[in-house]
């Protein structure tokens, strides 16, 4: 079943959310799918700072936490200069998206995960 997505504008970010249940074998997927369409967005809005909310649930397989990480800076391209990313209480989803922030990074993505909106919102809108 295809994850949740909304977005919205705050001034130079475009702020998602994504939502459901994580199923193994299928999260790789699912996750390139947003982080695909999340490009479009940022490039139909004209910016290229974008804050995602995790709120999903359900198992985080590693390998495929591995296969997103390296394939996001391929997918966001020149669309997304910076990405922060929110985990909202569940700590092994935090884990997980700390090894995906290492892999994206090493890969040339400007990211970072955060446990906190207003931390994240403040890291994407400080000069670089």
């Amino acid at each position: 079943m295809p994850f949740g997505l909304t977005f919205n504008r705050h001034g130079e970010v475009l702020r998602f959310e994504v939502s459901g249940e994580r199923v193994p074998g299928e999260l790789a997927g699912e996750m390139l799918a947003v982080w695909t369409r999340v490009a479009e967005e940022c490039r139909a809005a004209g910016v290229d700072r974008v804050m995602g909310v995790n709120r999903l649930t359900g198992p985080v397989p590693a390998a495929e936490v591995y296969q997103i990480g390296q394939q996001v800076p391929g997918i966001l391209g020149s669309a997304v200069r910076r990405m922060a990313f929110v985990v909202l209480g569940d700590r092994e989803a935090y884990r997980a998206n700390l090894f995906f922030e290492n892999v994206a990074v090493n890969r040339g993505l400007e990211a970072r995960i955060f446990e906190d909106e207003a931390q994240a919102l403040a890291w994407l809108r400080a000069p670089q």
